[in-house]
């Protein structure tokens, strides 16, 4: 039977292992706002060899291109904005404050998608850049608008991205 992804029925972020593999304790950072959620893999690249005597090439070495999972979320309470965009947050409840870091943090999260039809993506690393992007307009709404570039795992044979389905 096919596996076939439409929607999104959640999409979590949480640390990744301390050995290095995909993250077990995994949570939501807010809702995720309709039709953003985009994983997409970037054409690779392929340079080819050549020597005088022939036309073709003598050798061909591709690379992959790069992998990456962009979103936007709705929350800015202090503590989500913390999770994807470092900083700080002083005080609580509704006098919490969010103050944004002096330099770009060194973010990196395992995700889980699960997909209305019940198929898992989970990124065992990914490096998380986030940035607001909000219009003071009575039909737009501020967005947190997030992007995540998979990485290398640190663990020996853990794959980068694995897709599965969801057996309950």
């Amino acid at each position: 039977m096919e596996r076939i992804t439409i929607g999104l029925k959640s999409l979590k972020i949480g640390d990744i292992e301390s050995d290095g593999g995909m993250g077990l304790s995994l949570a939501a950072v807010g809702n995720t706002f309709e039709s953003t959620a985009i994983l997409s893999q970037e054409e690779g690249e392929t340079t080819d060899f050549f020597v005088e005597e022939t036309d073709d090439p003598v050798e061909s070495l591709s690379v992959k291109g790069a992998t990456t999972l962009e979103w936007a979320i709705l929350d800015m309470t202090p503590d989500t904005l913390v999770k994807v965009m470092g900083g700080t947050v002083s005080g609580t409840g509704d006098q919490a404050v969010w103050s944004g870091p002096a330099d770009i943090p060194e973010i990196e999260q395992s995700i889980e998608l699960i997909s209305k039809k019940n198929i898992k993506y989970e990124i065992t690393r990914a490096r998380i850049q986030a940035r607001l992007d909000v219009n003071f307009s009575k039909k737009e709404a501020g967005l947190v608008r997030i992007k995540a570039k998979v990485l290398t795992p640190t663990k020996e044979g853990e794959a980068p991205i694995r897709i599965s389905k969801v057996v309950s």
